[in-house]
C-alpha cells in the first residue's frame, strides 16, 4: 500500500518515540576520551541497538570500528536508484562525573531526562520513528534512506573521519545535533593542537644558566594574541563571522626550585568556512620561526593535533537546505538558516549537510540534561517531510 503524506504523519507515535528514547538513555555510551574503556563507556551497545532495530525493518546494516570496540553502525533502506539521504548522529555522550542518576531516562513534565537526551539520542529516536513509519506504510522511495550512528564525536571525531572509507555512500545528510530545530547549514571548524617549547632545566638558584620553557611560552602567547587580531579582522562569513583563537590549557614545570625545560599549550582555533588547518599551521609557523630568530635558545614545535574538523558551508540553494527550511516554515518554525555554534561530524562526510535537531546546546553536557518531548516528536515530523521531499 502507498500512504499519502498526511497519513504518514498520522502514523508517528509519540509513546513509541518516547519509549525508544528512554531505552537509549538507559544504554550508557560515555566517551572514554582516549582512555581504556571502563564501565558505562563506549558505543558498542548503542550500535547493537541501532542495528537490531534496522535489521527488523529490512535495512542493509553494517558496522566498522575505527577504534577497537568503538564502532560506527548504519542501515540503508530498500528503495530506488535515486539519491541516498542520511539521518546521522553520534552514539557517544560526554561523561557523567557529578551527575546524579545519569541513565534514568526519567519522563517528567513533558521532558525526558538523562545523559544524552538532547545530545543526541532524541534525534535517534526521531530517526527511528521515521524509519518505522515508512516501513509500516509500505511507502516506496525513489532513493534510499540511511541511518548512521557515528562514534567518538565528543572527542576526536574518529567515527565520521573513518566513515567515508568504510561505510556505504550517501549523497546528503541531516545531522541531528541539538539546534532547537533551527536549520543550520554552516558552522566554524575546529582545529585544536598542542604547541611545545623546550628549555634547559637547572636549579632555580642559578636560573640564569638555564632556559626557561615557561618564559618562552609567554612569548608564544604574545604571538597568538597578534595572530588573533589578524584572524578577527578578516572578511566575515555571512553566517559564521570570523575565526577564533583561544589558548585553553597550559602545562609546565615540575617543582618550584627547578627551571622548567618543557611547557605545553593547547590551542583551540575555530576556522571560518574557507580556512584550513594547513593555513593555520603555515601562518603560525611563520610567526614562531620569526620569533625564534630573535630570541636566544628559543625552541618550539607543533607537538600534536587534538581535533581537526573542517568548517561546514552548505550552499543556501542546496535542495537539502531548501527542503529543511520548507518543512520548518510549514510548521511555523524558523524558516531562515542559521549557523551552528559548535563543530560537528558533518564536514567529514563530504556531502551537502544541515545540522537540525531537537534540544538545545544550553541543555547539552549539563548535569541535568533533558529534551522536550514535543520538540522530539516535531523533529520526527520534520525529518519525515524532508524524506518525502527529497527521496520519495
Amino acid at each position: 500500500m502507498t500512504a499519502v503524506a498526511g497519513g504518514l504523519h498520522d502514523l508517528i507515535d509519540t509513546d513509541r518515540l518516547v519509549a525508544r528514547l528512554v531505552e537509549m538513555v538507559q544504554i550508557p555510551s560515555v566517551n572514554p576520551f582516549g582512555a581504556a574503556l571502563g564501565p558505562d563507556e563506549g558505543e558498542q551497545a548503542m550500535a547493537d541497538y541501532l542495528i537490531a532495530h534496522l535489521d527488523r525493518l529490512g535495512y542493509e546494516t553494517g558496522s566498522h570500528a575505527p577504534v577497537e570496540a568503538r564502532p560506527n553502525a548504519w542501515g540503508v533502506s530498500p528503495g530506488g536508484d535515486g539519491p541516498v539521504l542520511a539521518l546521522a548522529g553520534h552514539l557517544d555522550t560526554v561523561g557523567v562525573v557529578g551527575y546524579d542518576d545519569p541513565f534514568s531516562g526519567e519522563v517528567r513534565d513533558g521532558r525526558v531526562y538523562g545523559r544524552g537526551t538532547c545530545d543526541m539520542k532524541a534525534a535517534f529516536a526521531a530517526f527511528l520513528e521515521v524509519a518505522d513509519v515508512l516501513a509500516e506504510s509500505g511507502r516506496e522511495l525513489s532513493g534510499r534512506l540511511a541511518i548512521l550512528g557515528l562514534c567518538d564525536e565528543e572527542a576526536a571525531m574518529w567515527g565520521s573521519a573513518n566513515y567515508v572509507c568504510n561505510g556505504p555512500k550517501v549523497d546528503m545528510v541531516i545531522v541531528g545535533e541539538p539546534t532547537n530545530l533551527d536549520v543550520c547549514r554552516a558552522h566554524l571548524g575546529q582545529y585544536a593542537f598542542v604547541l611545545r617549547t623546550r628549555g634547559e632545566a637547572v636549579h632555580s638558584s642559578i636560573a640564569e644558566t638555564g632556559v626557561n620553557a615557561i618564559e618562552h611560552m609567554t612569548k608564544v602567547i604574545g604571538v597568538l594574541d597578534e595572530y588573533r587580531a589578524e584572524v578577527v579582522s578578516a572578511e566575515p562569513h555571512p553566517l559564521c563571522g570570523t575565526g577564533k583563537v583561544c589558548p585553553s590549557v597550559i602545562r609546565g614545570g615540575d617543582m618550584v626550585s627547578t627551571v622548567p625545560d618543557v611547557c605545553e599549550l593547547e590551542v583551540d582555533r575555530r576556522m571560518a568556512p574557507g580556512e584550513t588547518a594547513d593555513q593555520v599551521d603555515a601562518a603560525l609557523g611563520a610567526r614562531l620561526d620569526a620569533l625564534a630568530a630573535t630570541v636566544p635558545n628559543f625552541d618550539w614545535e607543533l607537538a600534536g593535533v587534538l581535533v581537526n574538523s573542517a568548517p561546514l558551508d552548505t550552499p543556501a540553494g542546496a535542495p537539502l537546505v531548501q527542503a529543511a527550511l520548507a518543512a520548518n516554515s510549514a510548521r511555523s518554525l524558523n524558516g531562515e538558516s542559521v549557523k551552528f555554534a559548535g563543530s560537528t561530524d558533518a564536514p567529514h562526510l563530504g556531502v551537502p549537510a544541515v545540522i537540525w535537531g531537537p534540544g538545545g546546546l544550553s541543555e547539552a553536557h549539563t548535569l541535568d540534561e533533558w529534551v522536550d518531548i514535543e520538540e522530539a516528536v516535531t523533529a520526527a515530523h520534520l525529518y519525515l517531510d524532508a524524506v518525502l521531499c527529497l527521496i520519495a
